[in-house]
Order: structure tokens, then C-alpha cells, then sequence
């Protein structure tokens, strides 16, 4: 008995520890698998990330140099025009006629080109008087002491022939706008003014926000070479150099660079992949930004929603292997521990099934009964084993018939059985009556066959060897009556 024990514990070490190694392998075969994916993701994030910080920045550069192209070629025509050369050198001229429509002529002159191009400004600094004019009429004159005249002084000082820088328009309520400044000289080279053109940013605001939005990008614009202008603060995009070097946490003097080709890139950080393009047309460094935390985030999520669906995997799996495990052992328990002979249970699997039986039948009355077929020896000795074995499976087979869907029986040993039913002491005894009246009729030679029986209640959470104890008594009394008797034994 104690050998089948060790074997069925081994059994299920063996069965567990297999579980345990399948588990084992599942789930270290999902951790590579799901490290690997999320290596192959990481790096196709920060490959995706560094072609779109570069092929924005080349776009966008190409639109904002496409946009002020138009721009920067019409303001150079107007400061290269014969008729602005020269009512510029004849000014003082026409300011002291107060009856001269020179001034209107040359309003009408800018307002042709105003319309004809579509811009907003079109404007002629004068460097003799410091006159602004533009398309409607005169509109100041300018100042070294005035701070927001401060472009025009540091546009001559670049001695440049033109630059493109974001400034604010007063003629147009100050709003944030792009212009082309070009130096308006005589046949000699000498400056007589400054002319340009100048139109608001919503087309390179909304060109830019397109990239933003469907690359996922930030774009920042600053002026690098041109002339410093009053415009100290900025736009969507449009950003002074110390802003964008606060918010990316980098160097003014690397924002500020000038070498940098368009397929220059640089991570910031894990997550943060950096262009910064010159663009010499314009003088303007093209900053392009990306960010890939809310890719991975992603990516992670994804992993821990498959870490999640592999772990409600594994307990369905090890739930089942348990119930099935628990199962397999019953089955393979009651298999070793069923009698070859009646197919009935053994002493040991008998006294499990009878505490099984207890607690799931703990509010009713249960029987106990002890069999002992009468006689027994003298088949045996008369008819030999081979008639004593028939003998015994007779009684075995009207045993469980009787008692299959009501209750348990088992081989107690030799020809001795023992069976726990839910009936109580008197429907008990009427099953055993008609079990001996058809043993008997079952009989196969001359000496017919009967059985003593034993019958108790079961107390509330009695033990089997107490309940065994009474039932006995009643078979003594039962053969000590003669044999063939069932006697119930009371508490």
C-alpha cells in the first residue's frame, strides 16, 4: 500500500514538474520573441523618425524658400525699377512743391505692385529723408532712436543685397509677416533707399502645420543671418534661438550652426531625433524635431496586452492541466486501487470515497454495512477456488447493482464487503433482502448461497473505523443468528 502511495506521488511530481517546464518554455519563449519585436520596432521607430526629420526639413525649407522666392524676386525688380531710382534721387524735390503729385504717384506705383503681386506691403525707405512710404500713403519716418526702426540700420550694416526676415508690419496692425528687404541703389552704387515686400505667414504656418500633423513633428524656424529686427518674441513656429534652445535643452551655438547638410540628423536623447538645416538662400536654420515616446509606448503596450493574453493563457492552461492532473490521478488512484476480481474499490480507496461521501452528503443520514458471504470455506474446499471466486463476483454484481446510483461499495477483503448508501436503516434492509433472494435464485450448484449483513447509521462526521465498529457487531450477531440474517445495530 505504502509503494502505490510513493508511485502516485511520483506520478504527479512527474506530471507537475513537466507542467512547470511547458510553462517554463512558453513563457521564455515569449519573452524573446516579444524583446526581439520589440528591438526590431524600436529601431524601425528611430529609422522612420530620422527620415522624417530630414525629408521635413528639406521640405520644409524647399516651401519656405519656394514661398519667398516670388517674394524676393519681386522686391528685387521693384529696388532695380528706373522710375523708383529715380523719384527717389528727385525726393526733396517733389516734398518742397506742395502742389507736385509725385508723392501720389509714387503711392499708385507701390499699390500697382501691391495688387499685381498679392502681397500685403510693398514698401520704399528713403535713405535721404527716412521716409516710409508704402502702397496707402506715407507711413512715418524712421529713427535711429526709434527701437522698432532698429531693421532697416542693421540691414545697411550687413551690406547685403537683400534679407528675408519675420518682423511685425505697422502698416497692417502689427501682425507677424514675412519680408524682403532690398537696398535700392543709383547707377553708381551709392544707397538711396530700401525697398521691399512684405506678406503675412499663414502659408508657411499652415505648410509647416501639415508636416506637424502628419509626421508628428515640431518644426521650429530661426533666423541665423539676417538683420536683427525689433520681432524679439514668436509665432506657431517661428521662434527666437534662446526659446528653442530652452525647450530642446541644446546649445544656441548648435542650433546656430551653418555646415550642417540636409542629411544630418542627431538623437537628443532615447526618444528625441534632431535636424537643424541651413538654409543659405534665406538665412534661416530649419530645426525639425521628433519624438518617438508615444511610438514605443505604443509598441509597449501592444507587449503587455500579449503578456497579459499569455497569462490568461497559462492559468486557463494550468487551471485545466490541474483539473485534468486531479482527474487523471483519481481515475488512475481508483484504477490500482479497484479489486481485480469484482471490479469493486479496495480497503484504502473505500476509506477516501467514504470521507468523500461525508462531506458531500454532510446534512443527511448515511448507512453503513458489512457483508460476509456464509459459508464461504465450503465452497472453496467442495467446488474449489475457481467456484469460491464465481461465488464471490455474484455477490460483488448484486452489491453494486443494488447500490450503484445510491451509494458505495467495496471489496473489504477475502469474502467480506463493506458499503456506505444514502438510504436510511429500513429501505437498507429491504435492498438486502432482495439482494439474498437473488443470490440465491443465482446459485449454480446444489448449495445455495447467502449473505450475513451489518447495518449502522452514520453519525455526524464519524469516522469509518467507528461506524466499521457497530456494523461488525451486527454481522456477528448476523452469523451468530444463523447466517443469512441482516441486523441493524443502534447507536
Amino acid at each position: 500500500m505504502a509503494y502505490k502511495y510513493r508511485k502516485y506521488a511520483a506520478n504527479k511530481n512527474i506530471v507537475t514538474i513537466t507542467t512547470f517546464i511547458i510553462l517554463l518554455i512558453i513563457s521564455m519563449g515569449f519573452l524573446v520573441v516579444e524583446i526581439n519585436m520589440m528591438k526590431f520596432y524600436n529601431e524601425s521607430a528611430k529609422e522612420q523618425a530620422q527620415d522624417d526629420v530630414i525629408l521635413t526639413g528639406i521640405d520644409v525649407s524647399s516651401q519656405i524658400t519656394n514661398i519667398s522666392t516670388g517674394q524676393r524676386v519681386a522686391s528685387v525688380m521693384i529696388a532695380n525699377d528706373i522710375f523708383l531710382q529715380d523719384w527717389a534721387q528727385n525726393e526733396e524735390a517733389y516734398l518742397e512743391d506742395s502742389n507736385d503729385s509725385s508723392l501720389e504717384t509714387l503711392y499708385d506705383y507701390l499699390k500697382t505692385y501691391q495688387k499685381v503681386l498679392d502681397y500685403d506691403t510693398v514698401f520704399f525707405v528713403s535713405e535721404t529723408t527716412g521716409n516710409y512710404y508704402y502702397q496707402d500713403g506715407f507711413n512715418k519716418t524712421i529713427s535711429p532712436t526709434d527701437d522698432f526702426d532698429v531693421w532697416y540700420y542693421n540691414f545697411l550694416d550687413l551690406e547685403k543685397e537683400y534679407d528675408i526676415e519675420i518682423d511685425r508690419d505697422e502698416t497692417l496692425d502689427y501682425s507677424v509677416s514675412l519680408f524682403v528687404n532690398c537696398r535700392v541703389e543709383d547707377s553708381e552704387g551709392n544707397l538711396i533707399g530700401v525697398a521691399g515686400t512684405a506678406q503675412q505667414i499663414n502659408d508657411i504656418n499652415s505648410n509647416i502645420s501639415t508636416y506637424e500633423s502628419t509626421l508628428g513633428v515640431n518644426v521650429y524656424v530661426i533666423n541665423t543671418g539676417n538683420a536683427v529686427n525689433s520681432f524679439t518674441g514668436s509665432d506657431e513656429y517661428y521662434k527666437a534661438v534662446e526659446e528653442v534652445s530652452e525647450i530642446l535643452g541644446i546649445s544656441e551655438d548648435t542650433l546656430l550652426a551653418t555646415g550642417n547638410t540636409a542629411y544630418e540628423y542627431t538623437w537628443l536623447d532615447s526618444t528625441h531625433c534632431m535636424t537643424c538645416q541651413y538654409n543659405s538662400e534665406m538665412g534661416w536654420n530649419i530645426i525639425v524635431v521628433k519624438d518617438i515616446s508615444n511610438i514605443q509606448w505604443e509598441y509597449r503596450k501592444q507587449m503587455l496586452y500579449g503578456a497579459a493574453f499569455l497569462f490568461i493563457v497559462l492559468i486557463i492552461f494550468v487551471t485545466g492541466s490541474s483539473v485534468l492532473l486531479s482527474r487523471l490521478n483519481k481515475l488512475s488512484r481508483e484504477a490500482e486501487n479497484t479489486d481485480d476480481l469484482t471490479g469493486l474499490c479496495n480497503n484504502r480507496l473505500f476509506r477516501e470515497k467514504y470521507h468523500e461521501e461525508l462531506r458531500k452528503r454532510h446534512s443527511h443520514d448515511m448507512t453503513l454495512f458489512m457483508v460476509d458471504i456464509d459459508d464461504f470455506k465450503v465452497f472453496n474446499d467442495t467446488y474449489g477456488h475457481l467456484y469460491g471466486n464465481a461465488v464471490i463476483k455474484l455477490v460483488a454484481s448484486e452489491l453494486d447493482s443494488a447500490f450503484n446510483d445510491i451509494g458505495i461499495v467495496g471489496r473489504w477483503g477475502g469474502d467480506e464487503f463493506i458499503g456506505i448508501t444514502v438510504v436510511n436503516n429500513t429501505e437498507c434492509t429491504d435492498i438486502f433482502y432482495t439482494i439474498q433472494e437473488s443470490i440465491k435464485a443465482k446459485s449454480t450448484k446444489n448449495i445455495s448461497v447467502s449473505i450475513s449483513v451489518g447495518i449502522t447509521t452514520i453519525k455526524s462526521h464519524e469516522s469509518v473505523d467507528s461506524a466499521i465498529k457497530r456494523a461488525d457487531i451486527g454481522l456477528y450477531e448476523s452469523k451468530k443468528d444463523g447466517k443469512g440474517k441482516i441486523v441493524t445495530i443502534k447507536d
